[in-house]
């Protein structure tokens, strides 16, 4: 016969968990209303070392014994670093998206002075990268050779590799570069015609004849 009594022969004792140092103050959390992504995020920063799912089934089941209703994300409610919870004033922040980073430096889109300071505080290679984008394009503004050479020396010894590759790329294909600064002619109209016909193509893939396909893509005057 199995005894099942703790300390007995063939007991099933409980094993500890590593978050049961953190029930204390999840339990506060949880009180004050803060979403269980936040109180995850506040126990990582403060030594937990476990999975986000271990953690939030842990959370799960005190909600369960003390009758605790938790929201799994931010619903407008308290979080932490509100008022309420004692971790100083919260703060609105508004969502910046890379896309939105992108626009600003390639297509010079309009940002908030604060939100444009704390993102290149906190990626200083975007300097980099905004530097470059407005040294290129003051190339084919001026139509200066001497600044194309000046810019690919400059980046080919960039510690950003990509930039580094996209110096390297200008100095291979060199003579190129300096017929699209030096001259105002442009292939766009027929890169433009080369996509409509590549469109057609793919979009007739094993639905008709060569015949058919050649009737749909050979250029016809207007009778």
């Amino acid at each position: 016969m199995v005894l099942c009594q703790t300390g007995k022969k063939g007991s099933k004792r409980k094993r500890p968990s590593m978050l049961d140092c953190y029930k204390d103050i999840i339990l506060e959390k949880l009180d004050a209303k803060v979403h269980q992504a936040e109180i995850i995020r506040y126990i990582t920063q403060n030594g937990y070392t476990g999975t986000p799912t271990n953690a939030q089934i842990y959370i799960q089941k005190l909600c369960k014994v003390y009758g605790i209703t938790a929201s799994k994300y931010r619903s407008g409610g308290n979080s932490l670093g509100s008022k309420r919870t004692g971790y100083g004033k919260s703060v609105e922040k508004e969502h910046l998206t890379r896309s939105d980073i992108l626009s600003h430096i390639w297509m010079e889109k309009q940002i908030k002075e604060e939100q444009k300071n704390y993102v290149w505080e906190k990626y200083h290679v975007l300097y980099e990268i905004g530097a470059c984008v407005k040294e290129f394009r003051e190339i084919f503004k001026r139509k200066n050779m001497i600044l194309l050479y000046l810019f690919i020396e400059k980046y080919l010894v960039s510690s950003q590799k990509e930039l580094a590759a996209f110096a390297n790329g200008l100095q291979k294909d060199i003579e190129a570069v300096e017929n699209a600064i030096a001259s105002n002619k442009s292939n766009g109209l027929v890169e433009g015609i080369n996509n409509r016909l590549k469109m057609i193509k793919r979009t007739m893939y094993g639905r008709c004849d060569k015949k058919l396909l050649a009737a749909k893509m050979i250029y016809r005057k207007n009778t």
